[in-house]
């Protein structure tokens, strides 16, 4: 390793080597085998999003992709599905160990292998598939839908994220763990069914406060999924070279990085994440915001930030429901309701004294070691954004999501005897939460698309 890989590497992964990730683990190679059966728009969204994870923690990659048109919404300009792979890593990691060959002839030892496909060696280490909203990773070559269609995205999507969270494990040590994933009916293993929905997502009009790893994770999937609507994102933070690690829509050069030199202009994240799906970037903090008072009245207010009381602040406003994803220190990715009167609001449950806990993909290698300091890890970010696309997907449907009295739901991916838990979170008074005569005075007027979920309204 020189030493501009050296300097680079040192200031990406520092909450990472902090936590308690191996170094040596970080330069096992990964070898990633795409199938000459899998170029489907599906099969692409799964490999794309599986090395764009990947390259923001591992060192060492190796790439068997076939020749085939670009058919996936890539992060990066390419004709291609080599072609985009390829830019993709190098463009989150320049210095990356990269090796690349058009067909499994030679893979290098004490790689951890991944397939997508079918038509694939047998022996490899994790093998890809999906059904409808249902992803899965096996450890023999399992079936991945090789049709186009669109309600195949969810589970291809979802796959990607559980290889790439096991690919982290098994480079430090542990089992495979055979595993089968559905986001939207929240289940796993043999409860997993393949219910899917297509996009586009259409919420309406949509404020994004926060443009951290989760946003950045929802845009990336809404480019995959489609999205209508006008969204807006407000934040006023600037790219750093550790937010690469976790943030899927965001490169070196985004960070001042370019060619692994700090010798560029850090952007500003809400224009980072806006461009993924022509969003509208803020660049400011959403509490000194001066199109505040003059920002048209919204059906939906996704809170994805967790400072300077941007949950208190959003929980008054009234809204009749907020939806986000955070992740937590012991490896989750989770995803929240809040209706006034009957839930707490996002201050209470998360409240800013707790707000280490909760930080925008972070958690320790090993979860049972208490002791371990937090660190970035990109595919529990990914997750929960997928988890909030999901959430958005069926949010127009009179389903568990609205309905239900579980109002918070937590995906456990260090991948152990039990993936899910659910939770029921009581208003109590919450101080945040504005009285049904205030919220009907606010909304009734001009009510917006989800006002039928507050009683009130």
């Amino acid at each position: 390793m020189n030493d501009t890989a050296r300097r680079f590497y040192a200031e990406r992964d520092a909450r990472t080597v902090q936590y308690g990730a191996d170094t040596a683990a970080l330069e096992r190679p990964i070898a990633v085998l795409v199938a000459t059966d899998a170029t489907s728009r599906s099969a692409q969204v799964s490999a794309l999003a599986l090395v764009n994870m990947l390259a923001r923690v591992h060192r060492r990659l190796h790439l068997v992709v076939p020749v085939a048109d670009l058919r996936a919404r890539a992060l990066v300009d390419a004709r291609t599905l080599a072609d985009a792979m390829i830019t993709t890593v190098t463009a989150i990691n320049p210095v990356l160990a990269l090796t690349t060959a058009p067909t499994p002839t030679s893979i290098p030892a004490n790689a951890i292998t991944i397939g997508i496909g079918t038509e694939l060696p047998t022996g490899l280490d994790l093998y890809l598939g999906w059904r409808g909203g249902r992803g899965e990773i096996a450890t023999a070559s399992c079936r991945a839908s090789s049709a186009s269609e669109e309600e195949h995205i969810l589970g291809a999507a979802t796959a990607a994220c559980l290889a790439a969270a096991m690919a982290f494990r098994a480079t430090h040590g542990s089992a495979i763990r055979p595993t089968c994933l559905n986001l939207l009916e929240r289940t796993a293993d043999t409860d997993a069914g393949t219910t899917s929905r297509t996009g586009p997502v259409d919420v309406g009009n949509v404020l994004v406060v926060g443009a951290g790893a989760v946003s950045q994770a929802l845009f990336y999937w809404l480019r995959e999924i489609g999205v209508v609507g006008k969204w807006d994102i407000v934040d006023g933070d600037f790219a750093e070279l550790h937010n690469t690690n976790r943030c899927l829509g965001m490169t070196s050069a985004d960070a001042g990085w370019p060619n692994a030199l700090p010798r560029g202009e850090s952007r500003p994240k809400a224009n980072i994440a806006a461009e993924l799906t022509g969003a509208h970037p803020h660049p400011h903090w959403y509490d000194t915001w001066p199109d505040l008072a003059y920002a048209p009245r919204y059906d939906l207010v996704l809170p994805l930030a967790n400072e300077r009381g941007v949950r208190a602040q959003i929980a008054a406003l009234g809204e009749p429901i907020l939806l986000h994803s955070t992740t937590s220190p012991n490896w989750t990715a989770e995803l929240h309701r809040h209706i006034p009167d009957r839930d707490d609001c996002p201050a209470c449950r998360i409240p800013a004294a707790q707000a280490s806990s909760f930080l925008c993909a972070t958690g320790p290698a090993i979860p049972a070691t208490q002791e371990s300091p937090d660190a970035a890890l990109p595919f529990l970010s990914a997750t929960a954004g997928l988890l909030l696309a999901a959430g958005l997907l069926e949010l127009h449907e009179e389903n568990e999501l609205v309905t239900g009295r579980q109002n918070h739901w937590r995906l456990h991916l260090e991948l152990g005897h039990r993936l899910w838990q659910s939770a029921i979170h009581l208003n109590n008074g919450c101080p945040h939460t504005l009285p049904p005569a205030v919220r009907q005075t606010l909304h009734t007027p001009a009510p917006g698309r989800w006002s039928n979920i507050d009683p009130a309204i």
